[in-house]
């Protein structure tokens, strides 16, 4: 790599260089603004990018995806947009995680980000990346567009852990959309379709450069950087709307978070060591981070009672309500996101908890446990 490489940034008296290559930054959703935001971040000189992406690469991405060509359709988005970067600098450490972020996201890790970038499509993706990011005290930089329109939101977690989450600004009609991919509580619907957004790259390359440009500055401008806020743009005619993000006291997730948060990892499966990791508290509420399917039953057929399931409620679909004997729909569920640790350990004993991590309020602190699944 030649010295000169970023000799125009060394004239910028508030850029830091080494800070940068010193640097990692998480990208979720590497399509037409995860492509932007990559990209940028590259030819700045961010020494580190993990990009995460379960989608392939589709013909109509290509006109919104600087980082994609005709002959990558069918690849893994995170994949090609790592190579990608690597071609643009190739002392970037550029790492790809395909897959659901869900899944690959370390909780206890994220702290190694110096910011994360939501780049997703879906409001359901951004509510559970600001969980993450709230609970691990990571910033978080939220971008989203339309034909028009682009809108970055800033969430210093980092200096300001309980300032206000994603959350704490979202309407009910939000929750309402995300109702519409399920049936039965959270079963998902099978003949649901997920609304297309119209965009351009005139849009997707703001947003991104918007982005970018919040999110390198979070941290090393006190005063500048330390305000949740949300920057709304028209691209055609230049109009900027900058407003500051209020707190919500009511929030349905950072409303049930104390300012101390503790984070453990521990096994999957219910032991009876469960009491001791939550203070010893049986009465305790444990909040599951995902809603699980405890119990199917054909009250047509099965006399005997529910069958124990155990499994996460977002594995199945809506076809489940159908019962396999009778052909009748008339299936009753029991899903929950919440247990106490008496019930757990007395009726669940060595059954795998099918969610990604566990919360529990105590002492004025909020203690998360990560839990560590290990295929056999």
């Amino acid at each position: 790599m030649r010295l000169d490489r970023y000799q125009r940034h060394s004239l910028i008296d508030w850029f830091s260089q080494d800070s940068l290559k010193a640097a990692t930054y998480a990208i979720v959703g590497c399509g037409a603004i995860g492509n932007e935001v990559a990209k940028n971040l590259a030819l700045l000189g961010v020494g580190n990018v993990h990009l995460y992406d379960f989608d392939t690469i589709e013909l109509h991405n290509l006109t919104r995806s600087v980082l994609f060509r005709e002959e990558d359709v069918g690849e893994n988005k995170a994949v090609v947009a790592a190579q990608r970067l690597k071609q643009l600098d190739p002392a970037i450490n550029a790492l790809a995680f395909p897959g659901d972020f869900w899944e690959s996201m370390d909780l206890s890790a994220m702290h190694q980000y110096a910011a994360v970038f939501c780049c997703v499509d879906n409001f359901e993706a951004r509510i559970r990346l600001n969980q993450l990011c709230r609970l691990s005290g990571t910033n978080l930089v939220n971008a989203g567009i339309d034909s028009r329109h682009v809108m970055v939101e800033v969430f210093p977690f980092a200096d300001r852990p309980a300032c206000t989450c994603y959350e704490c600004n979202l309407p009910s009609s939000v929750y309402q959309r995300i109702q519409e991919r399920y049936s039965c509580g959270w079963l998902k619907r099978v003949a649901y379709a997920e609304r297309k957004v119209p965009t351009t790259i005139i849009t997707s390359s703001l947003a991104g450069a918007h982005a970018a440009s919040v999110g390198l500055r979070l941290g090393s401008a006190p005063g500048e950087t330390d305000r949740p806020r949300r920057i709304y743009i028209d691209s055609i005619t230049g109009n900027t709307t900058v407003s500051e993000l209020s707190k919500n006291g009511n929030c349905l997730f950072c409303g049930e978070i104390d300012d101390e948060i503790l984070i453990a990892k521990a096994s999957s499966s219910v032991t009876s060591d469960l009491p001791g990791a939550a203070n010893n508290a049986g009465e305790t509420v444990l909040y599951s981070s995902d809603a699980i399917l405890v119990t199917a039953h054909c009250v047509t057929c099965e006399p005997a009672g529910p069958k124990t399931i155990f499994a996460r409620a977002s594995d199945f679909d809506s076809r489940l309500r159908r019962c396999a004997s009778c052909g009748q729909e008339s299936v009753d569920f029991d899903i929950r996101d919440s247990f106490n640790i008496d019930e757990l350990v007395g009726s669940y004993l060595g059954h795998r908890m099918p969610a990604k991590f566990l919360r529990f309020r105590a002492e004025w602190k909020t203690y998360v446990i990560q839990l560590e699944h290990i295929d056999a």
